[in-house]
């Protein structure tokens, strides 16, 4: 009895007591909704719960009020944003915590708007919640609530993209396909609706509506085993890697002994692999995988020579050149650089680079950084922050973004779309290099900042939708993990250290491997990178749709209370 009080509709005269229990009960139900959102991600990929975590917000936002139903969607995120945004602590312990409010924002934002439409939508005949509610009205619902919850997703990737609601099912291939028409926002809608569909079988007992809605689940998988066994019909050519992984802390501020450890690292392990014999097509290392710049503008290279750091760089730039003359190699490194020295430009910006050499060890590209990392490689908006604040977030440097998102052309067959770390997390960085007719994704990451977290692994459940919506194979380079390919089907296989391990687990240490991938020489575009977010479009004017349906359904209503106010007030006249 005291369960159905708690969980009526606020309509329903309930003692104080229970209205105090109501909300308590109904914030920790939500509270463990975002939890399970954050279990089926890594590191425990519990992918079942992606299936569930959304029915406390479908069931409790029409039973609520405004502002009750705002709360609940923030404890939702709440739950979500704490837990799967922890690994964030390796940085400092408050991150995760100061973070978590802010990220549960916009689960708020989606409670408020699907209370909005569903407190209008669901009153029908003179009644709110009525289980009787027609399969239209219920359908309705259900799709507009999966819609907008996509919709917040997607404003939320603007900032932050990491673990949206579809790298919960980035081990599962089968339902990944579905990306190359929607990109990933498919995948968010069709596990949103499948929480629709549970949730219409729960509180409105129509489990025909239930069926009908999990039908996008059934075409993603149809269409997803389709191609997981059709036959491969493009021209692919061999391509042969090697990826060097250094496994070295995290050296933002490195002493003149860390760097030249990073050097000798490196160049060891590379020197190590090439003696062997089996020549690679490139030699890849990591995102800044030296702590120096490289300083490749002749005239910084030459003033920069004067320090004692000067002198290392001169040594780093002689030790990757002569790798590449020594073994006739190409290589490509992650490396702090900065911007030409050119007329006018006196003090040229720092840049987060991946510097392409070809077998002579001449530099024959240059890729900068597009998307930086917020309050890790720049300070937002850092002219108008207080002076206490910036020195407690600044990490020493504000980077400058690149200009260029062209493919780089390692050969004439091989077009690398280079991204560097957290940009590879980005949908539209890849489907531009994919638009520019790369052929191959290059990552060059690291990682070094989490030794001992999930993040490594969130990492790689991100990179592998790239992969898919693109329909290109990755190549990953990391310093501490995740080195390794992603196939265009979502299948992945990293390089071991130990070479005890299955080839699926992602391992830290040092190692170096040389790689076989087969590349699409002309790739065909996948639909997503010719029309890009079109399925966002389409989720947006429908959910407008619902919100003007609502408006209407209100309008309605209001209309009803008038008349049958006037009806009230006339019959008190006659008596």
């Amino acid at each position: 009895m005291l369960f159905s009080k708690i969980f009526a509709p606020p309509e329903q005269a309930v003692s104080p007591a229970v209205h105090v229990w109501r909300k308590v009960l109904t914030g920790l139900v939500c509270f463990a909704g975002g939890t399970l959102y954050a279990a089926a991600l890594p590191p425990f990929n519990l992918y079942i719960f992606a299936a569930v975590c959304l029915l406390p917000l479908f069931y409790f936002l029409p039973r609520c009020r405004f502002f009750h139903a705002v709360t609940l969607g923030w404890f939702w995120g709440l739950g979500w944003s704490l837990f799967s945004f922890r690994f964030l602590r390796e940085i400092d312990p408050a991150a995760p915590w100061l973070l978590a409010p802010v990220m549960a924002l916009w689960p708020a934002l989606f409670a408020a708007g699907f209370h909005f439409i569903a407190r209008s939508i669901l009153f029908y005949e003179g009644t709110l919640l009525k289980k009787e509610q027609p399969y239209s009205r219920v359908l309705l619902l259900a799709l507009c609530g999966a819609a907008l919850f996509v919709l917040t997703e997607w404003t939320r990737s603007r900032l932050f993209p990491w673990n949206d609601f579809a790298v919960t099912l980035w081990q599962v291939p089968l339902l990944l396909q579905i990306s190359v028409f929607t990109g990933h926002y498919g995948i968010n809608f069709t596990v949103a609706l499948v929480n629709a569909a549970m949730s219409c079988a729960v509180c409105f007992r129509k489990k025909y509506a239930g069926l009908l809605l999990l039908l996008p689940l059934i075409f993603s998988a149809g269409y997803g085993y389709f191609r997981l066994n059709a036959p491969e019909k493009r021209k692919t050519l061999r391509f042969s890697p090697a990826l060097i992984q250094g496994n070295l802390s995290q050296r933002r501020h490195a002493s003149l002994e860390q760097a030249q450890e990073a050097l000798d690292t490196y160049t060891h392990l590379t020197r190590k692999l090439l003696a062997k014999g089996k020549k690679p097509d490139i030699v890849l290392w990591p995102e800044s995988s030296i702590p120096i710049p490289f300083y490749s503008a002749f005239s910084l290279r030459l003033s920069s020579q004067k320090t004692d750091y000067g002198r290392l760089a001169a040594n780093y730039q002689y030790q990757v050149k002569n790798l590449c003359r020594e073994f006739a190699v190409p290589m490509m490194i992650g490396a702090l650089d900065f911007e030409d020295f050119l007329p006018g430009n006196t003090n040229p910006g720092a840049t987060n680079s991946a510097l392409y050499f070809d077998q002579w060890g001449v530099l024959k590209a240059k890729y900068d950084k597009l998307h930086r990392v917020p309050f890790g490689e720049y300070v937002p908006f850092r002219t108008l922050l207080p002076e206490t604040i910036v020195r407690y977030i600044d990490m020493g440097r504000d980077l400058v973004p690149g200009k260029n998102a062209n493919p780089v052309v390692l050969s004439d067959k091989v077009r690398a779309g280079t991204a560097i770390c957290y940009e590879g997390v980005f949908s539209y960085v890849m489907r531009n290099f994919a638009r520019r007719g790369a052929n191959v994704f290059i990552v060059l990451s690291n990682d070094a900042w989490y030794p001992e977290s999930s993040e490594p692994e969130q990492h790689l459940a991100n990179a592998v939708l790239r992969s898919v919506e693109s329909n290109l194979p990755m190549i990953r380079c990391g310093n501490n993990g995740g080195s390794g390919i992603v196939y265009p089907d979502g299948t992945y296989k990293i390089i071991d250290p130990t070479k005890k391990f299955p080839r699926p687990e992602l391992r830290r240490g040092a190692a170096a491997e040389i790689i076989e991938v087969d590349l699409p020489e002309n790739p065909e575009r996948t639909f997503y990178v010719r029309f890009g977010e079109w399925f966002v479009y389409l989720l947006i004017f429908f959910t407008l749709f619902c919100f003007l349906f609502s408006l209407r359904c209100r309008q309605k209503k209001n209309q009803a209370d008038a008349a049958l106010l006037g009806k009230d007030d006339s019959s008190t006249e006659k008596q």
